[in-house]
C-alpha cells in the first residue's frame, strides 16, 4: 500500500492548513528567550513568501541552497518551500570550517546561502571561494549585520500568494551529508516521498497524535530532528515547539511551559539531563514519550525513571533509511538495553560477510528492504560507487546496508554492538567497543568514556579508553582497569586508559571516535 499517496512536504502542510489555519503550529524560543509562534495559516502563508523570495533569487526547480543555520523558523519554511518549488535544501552544520563548508556547498552546487549572524567570517570565505553572490542572513537576536541582506527583512517584502507553479511531489527536496571521517561526507539524497514514508511509519510505530506538541531541541540540520521529530509532527497535523538549542537545565522547564508531550534526543542529552540537580520540573511536566538512540547503563534508566518518569523508546535508524526501521516496542516490554524491533514498514534482517542470514546471538550486518526514492534514500550524490556499495540489488529487491554490527535475541530484539568500521580487532578476536563503555560506564566516579583501538604491531590493535571523570571525584586508570578485569574477559580489557576534559561528539551526541584516534596518534 502506497502511504504516500502523491503527496509532497509541501501539500500535507497546506491540506492542514486550509482545514485549520487558526489552530497553533509553531512556537519558536530563541536563545535570548523571545518566542514566537505562528499559526497554521500564518505559517503557510510565510512559506508562500519562501517561495517567492527563492524565486526572486532564481532559485527554480532542481536548484540547491544551503541552510546554515542553528534551529530558526527559515529552516522549515525553506524547506517547505523547496518542496513546493522542486528545489533541493542542503542543510549544514553550522560550526562547520571553510574547508567543511566550501567542499560541502561546492559538491551540491548551491547557488545560496542562508546563514546566522555568528557564521559570516566562514560564510564570507566560502561565498568568495565559491563565487557565491547570494548571501542572507537570519537574525537570531543579534542582528543583522550592515551591508548584509536580511531573510526576515526579505521574506515580509513579499506577498503571501506563490508566483510559481507547484511541480511534481515525489522529487528530491533535501540533501543531507553524512559525517566524514578519513573519507569527504556523502550526499544523501532524500525525496518528498521517503520522507513522508518514513515519517508515517514513526507516526505509526510512536503513537504519535494530532493533539501531541512535539517539543524539539536537536538541530534541525541533522537528520534526527527531522526524521523523528519534524515531519512526524508535519503528517501528525500536531503542534511543534522549536527550541534554538538543547539546554540541559532547562529541558523540563520547557516541556511544562510549552505544554509538550513528546520529544526526541539522544544517549548524551539524557546524560546531561541525569547530571543536572534534581528540580520540581522533573515531574511537573506532561510528556509521555520521549525517543532516542544510543543506550544507557542499567543504573541510569532506573535513575531516569524515578526522577523524571517520561517513558523512553529506543530506535535506530540512518540518514539513508530516513526514518527509524527499528524501535522499542510502544506497547508491551520496551527492553531498553535493545534497539528495539522491525516496526510495520520495514523489512531488516541480519546477515554475515557471504550474506547469509544469522542464528540468534550471532553478530552480523544489519540491513533494510526498500524502495530507493520511496522508502529509502534515493542514493548518494555524484558517488555512484558509494551507492552501490550501499543500495545492493539482490534477486527479492533492494537491500540497504549500514555497515553497523548487531545481533538478536530469540524474543525478536535487536542489539546494537558496534559500527562495521569500529569493531576492535585485537589478537584475533572481535571485540565491540560498545560492550567495553557499557561496563567502564558503570565504574564509580566515571562521567562519560569512548573506547578505541590503535594499530599495535603484534596484535593488530590494542584498546585504549578515554575516560572523563565525574565533577568532584577521583578515578584513576588503575580503577578503570580493575572494574574490567572484573567484569570483561581478559582480551577485552584495556591496554591503556587516558583521561579527557570532554569528549568530541558531533551535534547529535555521537562520539567522534575519529577525532580521538587523532588524539591519541598525536600524543
Amino acid at each position: 500500500m502506497d502511504v504516500v499517496g502523491g503527496r509532497s512536504l509541501y501539500s500535507v502542510f497546506a491540506e492542514f492548513a486550509e482545514q485549520r489555519p487558526d489552530r497553533e503550529w509553531l512556537g519558536f524560543e530563541r536563545a535570548d528567550g523571545e518566542v514566537t509562534r505562528w499559526t497554521y495559516g500564518e505559517f503557510l502563508h510565510s512559506v508562500h513568501r519562501s517561495v517567492n523570495l527563492l524565486t526572486g533569487l532564481g532559485i527554480n526547480k532542481g536548484d540547491a541552497f544551503d541552510l546554515h543555520l542553528s534551529n530558526h523558523p527559515a529552516s522549515v519554511q525553506l524547506i517547505l518551500a523547496a518542496s513546493y518549488l522542486g528545489a533541493v535544501a542542503m542543510p549544514t552544520n553550522p560550526i562547520s570550517t571553510v574547508d567543511e563548508l566550501t567542499y560541502l556547498v561546492g559538491h551540491s552546487e548551491s547557488c545560496a546561502v542562508f546563514t546566522d549572524p555568528g557564521c559570516l567570517d566562514v560564510v564570507d570565505q566560502v561565498a568568495e571561494a565559491l563565487s557565491v553572490s547570494q548571501v542572507l542572513v537570519c537574525d537570531d537576536g543579534s542582528g543583522v549585520p550592515e551591508g548584509y541582506r536580511g531573510y526576515d527583512l526579505e521574506l515580509g517584502e513579499q506577498v503571501a500568494v506563490p508566483n510559481a507553479s507547484r511541480v511534481a511531489t515525489d522529487g528530491l527536496v533535501q540533501l543531507l551529508y553524512t559525517s566524514g571521517t578519513t573519507a569527504r561526507p556523502k550526499g544523501v539524497m532524500l525525496t518528498n516521498s521517503c520522507l513522508i514514508y518514513g515519517a508515517e511509519v514513526f507516526r505509526a510505530a510512536t503513537g504519535l497524535r494530532n493533539d501531541d506538541c512535539h517539543l524539539i531541541s536537536l538541530p534541525l540540520y541533522h537528520a534526527a530532528a527531522q526524521c523523528h521529530a519534524l515531519w512526524p509532527s508535519l503528517v501528525s497535523g500536531c503542534q511543534v515547539a522549536l527550541m534554538s538549542r538543547f539546554s540541559a537545565s532547562r529541558f523540563f522547564e520547557q516541556a511544562v511551559t510549552y505544554e509538550g508531550t513528546m520529544a526526541a534526543l539522544f544517549g548524551a542529552p539524557l546524560r546531561m539531563l541525569l547530571n543536572q540537580p534534581e528540580r520540581d520540573t522533573d515531574t511537573r511536566h506532561e510528556i509521555r514519550n520521549i525517543t532516542f538512540a544510543q543506550s544507557l547503563t542499567e543504573s541510569q534508566y532506573e535513575e531516569w525513571h524515578r526522577r523524571f518518569g517520561a517513558p523512553l523508546q529506543q530506535l535506530w535508524g540512518m540518514t539513508e533509511t530516513c526514518s527509524l526501521p527499528i524501535m522499542s516496542p510502544l506497547s508491551g516490554e520496551r527492553r531498553l538495553k535493545a534497539m528495539g524491533k522491525p516496526v510495520l514498514g520495514y523489512e531488516v534482517k541480519v546477515v554475515d560477510g557471504l550474506g547469509e542470514e544469522t542464528g540468534v546471538g550471532d553478530p552480523g550486518e544489519v540491513i533494510v528492504k526498500g524502495v530507493p526514492g520511496k522508502t529509502l534514500m534515493l542514493g548518494y550524490l555524484k558517488n555512484e560507487e558509494a551507492t552501490s556499495e550501499t543500495l545492493r540489488e539482490y534477486p527479492d529487491g533492494v537491500w540497504l546496508h549500514s555497515g553497523d554490527t548487531v545481533s538478536t535475541d530469540d524474543d525478536g530484539y535487536f542489539y546494537f554492538l558496534d559500527r562495521g568500521k569500529d569493531l576492535i580487532k585485537r589478537a584475533g578476536e572481535n571485540i565491540s567497543s560498545i560492550e567495553v563503555e557499557s561496563v567502564i560506564m558503570d565504574c564509580e566516579g566515571v562521567l562519560d568514556v569512548c573506547v578505541v583501538g590503535v594499530p599495535d604491531a603484534v596484535r593488530d590493535e590494542s584498546l585504549v579508553a578515554v575516560v572523563v571523570s565525574a565533577n568532584g571525584t577521583t578515578v584513576s586508570a588503575e580503577s578503570v582497569v580493575t572494574f574490567c578485569e572484573e567484569k570483561l574477559a581478559h582480551f577485552k580489557v584495556p591496554d591503556r586508559v587516558v583521561f579527557r576534559d570532554v569528549l568530541p561528539r558531533t551535534s547529535v551526541g555521537k562520539v567522534q571516535k575519529q577525532v580521538i584516534r587523532e588524539w591519541l596518534s598525536e600524543s
